[in-house]
């Protein structure tokens, strides 16, 4: 079963958000609970240290512990028994009462207390509500846990509530440093009567049952954020698909500033890159197809009219036929080196050279040509030498292209000029002609395969456009540049800049 990136981008926000809301919840819940403990572990604390405070004063003051024999006089002597829960009125004298606590009782000779029921039993502050964990209400809420006092001989005098559990400290009442008595107050967990155990419960079922809204929220926030983030993904995967089946013409909205803005955007222009491409490739084939079958054509209407003795096999007609043979294979070279090219094949032997020569050279093999169509040749070679690193042939070809480009496209009566400099660690080679010029707007063109300034030329007033194409290649993988630009004698201007080798090995 494939998953798609939607249900995968949903189950990854919907498990991290559900997994935020369980953490937060188990959090409240412990927060709750252990705050909760503690809170009334810092009321007890401060209730027992008011407590021993006052037990101390009023012992101090009647030197003995019967004020605690009735709860009138036990509160007037010690009033935080009334934040204790003990109510007004006489003492209880039948409350329930046991023996001292285990902790610090062995080994001091302290002895029972009276039995439950014996009318010497200390009064019980709980008063006439208290049963077991529930204390009942008091002045204050009656929210102290329950305590016991005694005295020196670890007899009960005071108490109320439960008797707090056998593991409960005591802590010693003190008088002019002479122990007159104990002090055992109950831990704040006993506290926890049903009332405080159903509100717990009530918390921990709310904080679950808001845990159960949360990560339901978490689900449908993550299916909207799911749709809304992948719909420009979705786009991109359905035009992909249609790119890939051979639509070019497919775009996507690119409106945004994000990643995903700019991925539409690079796509946009990949199908843009690769319409134009497919335009290329098929006028290429459209343009090979047609510049073959010109010479092919001429060579087989040649053959023909000799064949049906139109024509004699005279000399005339064998230069013609030879005339077509060599733009034939011309064309086929040029087109196998530039697929060479295209793969990165096309061989370059670099060696340190004098450029000039190789200019010069090249522009006097097409003297005379360019005399036969009466355009003049001018040269500006330079006397110092202008090295450089490159490859001998390539550099000719270059040249002989550029040339046979000029002695094409300039008129009869003309002007060609050559010229080789060096400015600084710069090399220049400039070839310019005469009329007629070129459209500025088709300047950069110039060096596109198949390119023709006038599409209408016909096969032999014009080349099959892949000699200039050639010539930035070459260039190129000399490390210069090519420009084609309006020449001051009123036609075409080729400017080539390379660097010369002394700025290569620098």
């Amino acid at each position: 079963m494939r998953v798609g990136i939607t249900s995968k981008l949903f189950v990854a926000i919907s498990a991290a958000c559900i997994l935020v809301a369980v953490t937060m919840g188990l959090a409240v819940r412990w927060s709750f609970e252990h705050g909760f403990i503690g809170y009334l572990q810092r009321q007890s604390q401060s209730h027992s240290s008011r407590l021993k405070q006052e037990l101390e004063a009023a012992w101090a003051q009647h030197r003995s512990w019967d004020f605690a024999k009735s709860e009138a006089t036990a509160v007037a002597a010690v009033p935080e028994l009334a934040d204790a829960g003990m109510p007004p009125g006489p003492p209880d004298m039948n409350a329930p009462h046991d023996g001292p606590p285990p902790d610090g009782a062995q080994g001091n000779g302290a002895q029972p207390g009276p039995p439950p029921g014996d009318p010497g039993a200390p009064p019980d502050m709980r008063g006439m509500q208290g049963t077991g964990m529930d204390p009942g209400p008091g002045p204050q809420g009656n929210r102290h846990p329950p305590f016991r006092v005694y005295d020196a001989n670890l007899q009960s005098v005071l108490q109320k509530g439960p008797p707090p559990p056998p593991d409960t400290p005591r802590e010693p009442l003190t008088v002019e440093g002479k122990v007159i008595g104990w002090l055992v107050v109950a831990g704040p967990e006993v506290l926890f009567h049903s009332a405080d155990r159903q509100f717990q419960a009530q918390q921990v079922r709310t904080t679950w049952i808001i845990v159960g809204f949360a990560a339901l929220l978490a689900a449908c926030v993550a299916v909207v954020l799911a749709r809304v983030l992948l719909a420009p993904v979705r786009r991109l995967v359905l035009a992909t698909h249609r790119l890939a089946s051979g639509d070019y013409s497919i775009r996507v909205p690119d409106s945004g500033s994000d990643e995903l803005h700019d991925l539409a955007a690079d796509f946009n222009r990949l199908a843009i890159s690769l319409g134009n491409a497919e335009r290329s490739r098929r006028n290429f084939i459209a343009d090979i197809s047609h510049e073959l079958r010109t010479p092919l054509a001429v060579l087989r209407g040649e053959l023909e009219a000799i064949e049906d003795g139109v024509r004699k096999p005279d000399r005339t007609t064998l230069a013609s036929l030879q005339a077509e043979v060599a733009l034939l294979s011309q064309l086929i070279d040029d087109l196998y080196e530039l697929s060479l090219a295209d793969i990165g094949a096309l061989s370059f032997e670099k060696v340190r050279l004098d450029v000039a020569p190789v200019v010069e050279a090249a522009a006097e093999s097409f003297r005379d040509r360019l005399a036969d169509k009466k355009i003049a040749l001018e040269t500006d070679i330079g006397e110092a030498g202008v090295i450089m690193l490159g490859d001998p042939y390539r550099l000719t070809q270059l040249m002989k292209n550029l040339l046979e480009n000029a002695l094409r496209y300039t008129d009869e009566g003309g002007k060609v000029r050559v010229a080789v400099a060096r400015h600084e660690r710069e090399i220049r080679i400039d070839v310019q002609d005469s009329h007629p010029a070129v459209p500025e707007p088709l300047l950069p063109h110039l060096f596109d395969r198949l390119f023709r300034v006038d599409a209408s030329r016909s096969r032999q007033s014009g080349g099959a456009g892949l000699g200039l194409a050639l010539c930035r290649h070459i260039v190129s993988q000399h490390g210069g540049t090519i420009d084609a630009l309006r020449s001051p004698l009123g036609g075409l201007w080729i400017a080539v800049r390379f660097a010369t080798f002394e700025a290569k090995d620098d």
